[in-house]
């Protein structure tokens, strides 16, 4: 039986709107209880509970990021349950980093979203990719 997922769409845009606005318990009130979620850059068996787990990373991202932006570049319905999102993560990054920026410069890294969700239209699942290439630098440069 097949889902019309553009049903989601707006639960999607809430949660992004919700993530560009630092507004956590926003996100998290779009999410079921139970929700998982991955972050691939940090290894495909990095699948953790979204409540103690990546909500943790979300708090702790402003600190890093105080700046950051959420834009949403592109969603798109897929099968059955599932929402694909096009975004665009930026901010002024922290410390120089050598032939990728300045410190203080924005930076805007792009991000896949995927996003599964329950009957109720809840988030039960969350996978991100994205390009690591300037966050590792920043790390690099960091030590």
């Amino acid at each position: 039986m097949k889902t019309n997922t553009a049903k989601f769409l707006p639960i999607a845009e809430k949660f992004f709107t919700a993530y560009d606005a630092h507004d956590v318990d926003g996100m998290l009130a779009v999410c079921a209880d139970g929700a998982i979620g991955r972050y691939a850059p940090y290894g495909r068996e990095s699948v953790v509970p979204i409540r103690g787990g990546i909500d943790l990373i979300w708090r702790a991202f402003p600190n890093a990021v105080p700046n950051f932006r959420v834009k949403v570049i592109e969603m798109i319905s897929a099968e059955e349950n599932t929402v694909v999102i096009q975004a665009e993560m930026s901010g002024p990054i922290p410390a120089e980093v050598p032939a990728i920026a300045k410190k203080g410069q924005d930076v805007h890294v792009p991000h896949c979203y995927i996003l599964r969700f329950d009957a109720n239209g809840k988030i039960t699942r969350l996978d991100a990719y994205w390009d690591n290439t300037v966050l590792n630098s920043i790390q690099a440069s960091a030590v």
